[in-house]
């Protein structure tokens, strides 16, 4: 069952709102698992009208803000999006869970691994840098963005410190643990 916090900033939620929300949120559930809780944010300013959902399952955290000129078209942009997060997420965990049982079967049969001589780019050849998408930073603690990173199952995370409101770093070693980057600037 998922939990729905719906605000409004100069947006009145009526009861039609909050239904057309539900009903749109609950399609997500099926592919999240486990209970699951929403936080629905509608602002309205001008000609603008943004809508921000943050849902948080048992092993997922997903995000998504849209803003266009229909309210409606808003949430259906934001929810597409979460959705098709949400399908990432099952399929990555789907293909750890196979990784798992493969590192098992593997270990019990193979013999100590040999090192493998590490790879450079040949001299003058480019490497390509893949887009990826923007996103808010948060205010969190260290700590904090551990959990957040342990909950989403990434191996980076970029937050803005709470106490500084510095850009910082956590990110999963090879040995599982996580690192924290404080850089200066």
């Amino acid at each position: 069952m998922m939990n729905i916090d719906i605000a409004g900033r100069h947006v009145e939620i009526t009861k039609a709102l909050r239904t057309f929300i539900e009903d749109r949120l609950h399609k997500l559930e099926s592919l999240l698992d486990g209970p699951s809780k929403a936080h629905v944010v509608l602002a309205s300013a001008k000609h603008r009208h943004l809508a921000e959902i943050q849902i948080k399952s048992r092993t997922a955290l997903l995000s998504g803000a849209k803003e266009t000129e229909d309210l409606k078209a808003s949430i259906n942009q934001v929810v597409e999006r979460l959705e098709g997060q949400a399908r990432r997420h099952k399929e990555k965990l789907k293909q750890r869970n196979k990784r798992a049982g493969r590192k098992i079967a593997a270990a019990e049969e193979a013999p100590a691994p040999k090192r493998r001589a590490r790879l450079s780019p040949a001299a003058g050849a480019r490497t390509p840098v893949l887009a990826s998408e923007r996103y808010r930073l948060k205010p969190l603690s260290a700590e904090d963005a551990a959990m957040e990173l342990e909950a989403t199952g990434g191996d980076l995370l970029v937050y803005r410190d709470a106490r500084t409101y510095r850009v910082n770093v956590v990110y999963r070693r090879r040995d599982g643990n996580f690192a924290h980057v404080d850089p200066e600037f």
